[in-house]
């Protein structure tokens, strides 16, 4: 509190003065003070919902928890490339039953292969000798380095003797191998937490603080029912679980990792050459449309082609553009990414470059925090995928950024300061019974912001966005029910992609009007089917490949559309029923990768002259996706996915949906307890 009102933020300021106007109106002296002043129905209302938002003692939600023995949690923690997951995944292997909590579905898919083949040893087994460690997992276990014994976590081969059958589960896919099975993995939002495991894996913790989706580690932390639980990430987390394990009365170790191989900052930056960049750097740049351009240029500059990978992209193509930058055959020889390069992408980087230290956080350019450039660079010189003494290099395209990169890599973790808490079924049904019957949802968040009280060491989740996605859903999902617009606000929608919201609205309008959705209908109402069907007859026509700056128009609503069929899925592993294509779902989507493939092709294919160079990079594109045909997509018509549709069903120009930017002026606290009280104003009786 102290710091956010020494910063001089007005909107801090209207926060505790409104939340010290509540809470002091449901004391004893406050509703004493008001008595006369303020009618006794205003009162009884603040006080209804100054209760009904308490948050004060939030891990009594999870009761099943809190009323079993005391937990035990280790933290491994270091840099990356130390090791930190070493011990933690083979722990879960060995749990009779065991469950694998992380941040990107890429990740939950690879412990469940993994653990299915029998390929993580298990504490306490030895790897038969002949074992060969796999340079390819995408995490971060090192080969622990016992003088004169080689320690194997992930064998390159699976052994029969370790094999444990393990489901997964992520928002948008399920794979049950056996009901029986005693191992899960799975995305944190999709943790089971009243489900008792005698092991549990939490990945990337330093993530429970993240503005957008930390509450999602924060209920883990809090609500798991486990034994033994292992957190793994930075050191920044540490002092932040210690207060909360603490309150918990759990017990907490912490096993820290050294990285396994030297990171070194250059002597020089590139001095903004170009023709600088050799084999095995990967550039980092913080602007997506920037990020074609780079690639162009560096292509340009050295004759050697570059992957690309950025947040936008589906997990599916970022991983298949690392594996061709790592594939000695391949003829990509750099790598051009944003900060999305930082988690869950196996990545043999020998040198990290980058093009900017500054990045823009949706209201102004800020520099990179030390915990963003110490994460970035640790991707250089990964143990185990280069000599064993190679050391990581960083440094950066232009010379006044290499001195802050300098500064940052020795520099302390900074302490998280909250871990976040978000909206549940628990938090937010008394706070709907406590407001006005005909209060909108943005409203709720509001009550989380202003009138919430929490303990020190939480802090509720980015309001504003939520506020952004609850704004959208009372304009068009006024018939669902409270628990189902949480499920609509906790879904994968990108509520400032206005594109993407047309896709989720047209999903919910049409469950609104046949409570049942079909995936075609749904694209086809959300303005997306039509640009669809013409990407993929750019991709199959004979003529000319479109020019570059088509290509990204083309990839940029790709990437639209694969976020709502990510969308229908999540929903149909909700609602069954109501959405029942999830195969034909699932088949869109990864006709939807392939064309984004395609389109990542063409633009190398057009700036090194190939003659023909759409039908070259459909040729490239089938090379590396031998299972999926070329038969299978062509002849692809606009009836291809639905019905008739006629090529003038919309006229409609690509353009390029950077989102709504979301501003708010700071209210006087009495204005803003008001929008809380609706009908029963605060206002004084004269």
């Amino acid at each position: 509190m102290a710091r956010d009102l020494s910063s001089g933020n007005r909107s801090a300021a209207d926060r505790y003065y409104t939340k010290i106007l509540f809470e002091w109106a449901s004391l004893p002296q406050g509703q004493q003070a008001l008595e006369g002043t303020v009618p006794a129905e205003v009162v009884s209302r603040m006080q209804a919902l100054f209760h009904a938002a308490d948050l004060s003692k939030v891990s009594w939600q999870y009761v099943i928890t809190r009323c079993s023995p005391p937990r035990k949690f280790i933290m491994h923690v270091g840099p990356t490339n130390s090791g930190k997951t070493h011990n933690a995944l083979r722990a879960l292997a060995a749990a009779e039953r065991g469950i694998y909590a992380g941040p990107l579905r890429l990740l939950a898919h690879e412990i469940y292969d993994r653990l299915n083949k029998g390929q993580i040893v298990p504490l306490g087994a030895e790897p038969p000798v002949e074992a060969e460690p796999d340079s390819q997992t995408n995490f971060d276990i090192g080969e622990d380095a016992a003088p004169g014994k080689k320690q194997v976590v992930v064998t390159k081969t699976g052994n029969p003797e370790f094999v444990r059958p393990c489901n997964m589960v992520t928002g948008e896919e399920q794979k049950i191998v056996s009901k029986d099975a005693t191992l899960l993995s799975c995305t944190v939002e999709m943790t089971p937490l009243s489900t008792y495991w005698d092991v549990a894996v939490i990945d990337e913790i330093q993530l429970i603080a993240d503005r957008q989706r930390g509450g999602a580690w924060t209920a883990a932390v809090l609500g798991l029912n486990a034994g033994e639980i292992h957190l793994c990430g930075e050191e920044s987390a540490i002092p932040l679980i210690e207060s909360i394990v603490r309150e918990l009365g759990d017990t907490l170790e912490v096993q820290r990792y050294n990285r396994l191989t030297p990171l070194v900052v250059a002597d020089k930056s590139l001095g903004g050459d170009l023709s600088k960049i050799q084999e095995g750097d990967c550039v980092v740049a913080f602007s997506r449309s920037g990020l074609f351009g780079l690639k162009h240029s560096i292509e340009k500059a050295t004759k050697m082609r570059c992957a690309l990978a950025y947040g936008r992209l589906p997990p599916e193509i970022r991983s298949e553009q690392a594996a061709l930058f790592n594939d000695p055959q391949s003829d990509y020889r750099v790598i051009v990414g944003s900060d999305a390069i930082g988690m869950g992408l196996n990545l043999k980087i020998k040198r990290v470059i980058f093009e900017a230290v500054h990045k823009w956080d949706g209201g102004s350019m800020r520099v990179l925090s030390t915990s963003q450039i110490k994460q970035i660079a640790g991707r250089a010189g990964r143990f185990g995928l280069h000599d064993s003494d190679a050391a990581g290099v960083v440094t950066t395209l232009h010379e006044p950024d290499l001195e802050i990169v300098r500064k940052a890599l020795p520099a302390p973790f900074e302490p998280l300061q909250y871990a976040r808490l978000h909206m549940s079924v628990e938090t937010v049904t008394p706070i709907v019974r406590a407001l006005p019957w005909d209060a909108k949802g943005a409203t709720i968040g509001d009550v989380f912001l202003y009138v919430s009280k929490m303990a020190h060491m939480f802090e509720f989740q980015d309001v504003y966005e939520i506020n952004d996605a609850m704004k959208t859903i009372d304009s068009f999902a006024d018939c669902l029910t409270i628990p189902s617009r949480l499920i609509v606000q906790n879904s994968p929608c990108p509520w400032r992609d206005n594109y993407a919201v047309d896709g989720a609205r047209a999903i919910l309008e049409i469950y609104r009007e046949k409570l049942q959705v079909r995936v075609e209908e749904a694209l086809h109402r959300g303005r997306l089917l039509h640009k669809l069907n013409r990407a993929l007859l750019l991709m199959q026509a004979d003529g000319p490949a479109p020019d570059s700056m088509t290509t990204v128009q083309v990839l940029n609503t790709l990437e639209t559309v694969h976020k709502v069929l990510d969308l229908y899925l999540w929903f149909s592993y909700r609602y069954a029923v109501a959405f029942p294509d999830r195969k034909n779902a699932f088949d869109i989507r990864q006709l939807t990768e392939l064309a984004m493939d395609w389109c990542l092709e063409v633009l190398h294919q057009t700036r090194v002259g190939s003659r023909d160079a759409a039908a070259e990079a459909r040729k490239a594109v089938m090379h590396r996706r031998p299972q999926q045909k070329e038969d299978e997509v062509s002849g692809v018509s606009e009836e291809t996915i639905v019905g008739k549709l006629t090529s003038n069903a919309y006229t409609e120009n690509y353009y390029d949906p950077n989102g709504v930017s979301f501003s708010s002026s700071s209210h006087m606290f009495l204005a803003k307890a008001n929008i809380f009280l609706g009908p029963w104003h605060l206002s004084v009786v004269r």
